[in-house]
């Protein structure tokens, strides 16, 4: 009997996860522009970081951020590698981009992570 009441405990638990989640509309290799222009029709916004913590961009950092990129968090300084936050009402979304120069920037991954709390 035990069995049949944690089955409906567990389909309610398995629909809220569902439910929280959202498909991103993304995929890794697109470009970064290709993928900006999704998220922003998707209702997604870059998430503005380091804005009082005194954070200078440098480099490939301050390139990006010309761009336009206000979601930047930081580059890599040994690997073509950046990481840029977005957010939708409560939700975060933290992507990883590969390449050396802007318009050849490709997402390489993503996941929820917020920005830490100190560097907004």
């Amino acid at each position: 009997m035990k069995k049949y009441i944690l089955i409906p405990v567990f389909l309610g638990l398995a629909a809220k996860t569902f439910a929280e989640s959202e498909v991103v509309p993304i995929k890794k290799g697109m470009s970064y522009q290709m993928a900006d222009t999704s998220l922003r029709r998707s209702g997604w916004r870059q998430r503005v970081v380091h804005t009082r913590d005194g954070y200078e961009y440098i480099g490939s950092e301050k390139t990006i951020k010309e761009h336009g990129v206000e979601g930047l968090e930081s580059c890599a300084m040994d690997k073509p590698v950046c990481i840029v936050h977005y957010a939708k009402k409560n939700k975060c979304l933290r992507i990883i981009t590969w390449g050396e120069q802007f318009k050849d920037l490709k997402i390489d991954s993503w996941d929820q992570d917020c920005p830490a709390q100190d560097s907004l």
